[in-house]
């Protein structure tokens, strides 16, 4: 199980905050955006486990969690 969270503008497109995918499949984190149909938000920032991920091959495990949320502007 690897739990996906949504932010952002990404959250309100999708309009969920969170989904859980079930798979005994190794996958990449290329692999998790395809799957929960963010392939189209770019940019995208990501996060494995509450750390940035900048590798799309980098491999998520059975229990981690992928944050997908859009780049983040101050002021």
């Amino acid at each position: 199980m690897i739990k996906v969270l949504f932010f952002g503008s990404i959250a309100a497109k999708l309009g969920k905050r969170e989904c859980v995918l079930h798979t005994g499949e190794q996958m990449s984190v290329a692999d998790v955006i395809g799957l929960v149909g963010c392939c189209d938000f770019k940019p995208l920032l990501v996060a494995v486990n509450q750390e940035q991920a900048n590798d799309m091959s980098k491999v998520v495990y059975d229990g981690d969690e992928v944050a997908l949320m859009p780049p983040f502007a101050g002021g």
